[in-house]
């Protein structure tokens, strides 16, 4: 029987509380306004970045269409010339033809204008929206043309899957970024690096050449946090896993992992879990 394939974002909520995740594994939801919150939070984040590299994909067309408009302008513009010079005051063939072209160069020219335009507008609309979400220069990987979504990693070596929200292509390198809806926190939490660890560990696999790092964003208006891919956060990454893999052969069982009252208190499944902490 295949070992059940564990993903990124199981292992978020396997580093919250690996009793929480274990709960959810068994069929038992998540409840509250926050969850239903953040899901939608979540949603919006993704279709607004889906909105920008849409535009992006425009704005490299309406180029290349403006690129081949130019070109048929000058080579009109160049024919037209070219048969005006050499015909004679009698070759009215010739003269009407050049005149002919010329006007049709002259045309293609108003059609370039508006291309010109609408690349212009898109151009500064890119521009807002990467600086709203303070992504520089950054290039975006988009393999899919159609959702603009990241294809879903996966590794058999470590019976691991996973889609960060997007990965940063930078040289070789595939830089995964995680985007949480939450308030932005001093340090990312513990969850959220072990989550961010998996899709570094699945984007050294994929494309063959290790990650620097990989980056937490709370919400697209905040700087990044940069979480650095080295062999510290890859061993824990591995480490947990094993737990994970030996509690589903059950060879190991699920239990929480702190004693605070407050977490408990904020957690969406605490109504199903056993070993809940009490006020």
């Amino acid at each position: 029987m295949p070992k059940q394939i564990i993903s990124a974002s199981e292992m978020e909520r396997y580093g919250y509380c690996p009793l929480s995740w274990h709960l959810d594994l068994k069929g038992i939801d998540a409840e509250g306004d926050e969850v239903n919150t953040g899901v939608e939070k979540h949603k919006e984040m993704g279709d607004s970045l889906k909105n920008l590299l849409v535009e992006e994909e425009k704005s490299r067309i309406t180029s290349t269409t403006l690129m081949t408009v130019v070109g048929l302008i000058m080579t009109l513009v160049t024919l037209a010339i070219a048969i005006l010079w050499i015909s004679d005051d009698n070759d009215l063939l010739k003269r009407n033809l050049g005149v002919i072209l010329l006007i049709l160069g002259i045309g293609w020219m108003l059609v370039a204008s508006l291309f010109l335009y609408r690349l212009l507008l898109s151009t500064e609309k890119i521009d807002k929206l990467r600086d709203d979400y303070k992504l520089g220069e950054s290039d975006i990987e988009t393999p899919d043309a159609l959702t603009k979504e990241t294809p879903v990693l996966k590794s058999d070596n470590y019976n691991l899957a996973g889609r960060p929200d997007y990965l940063i292509k930078k040289e070789d390198m595939r830089i995964p970024v995680e985007v949480k809806t939450g308030r932005k926190p001093k340090a990312p939490f513990f969850s959220h690096v072990l989550q961010i660890g998996a899709y570094c560990l699945l984007s050294e696999e994929k494309f063959e050449t290790k990650p620097s790092h990989g980056q937490i964003r709370y919400g697209f208006d905040n700087e990044p946090h940069k979480v650095v891919w080295d062999s510290k956060l890859k061993n824990l990454v591995i480490e947990k896993l094993d737990e994970m893999n030996d509690i589903l052969n059950g060879d190991m069982e699920a239990h929480r992992n702190h004693k605070r009252a407050g977490k408990c208190n904020n957690c969406s499944r605490r109504k199903g879990c056993p070993e809940r902490l009490r006020n």
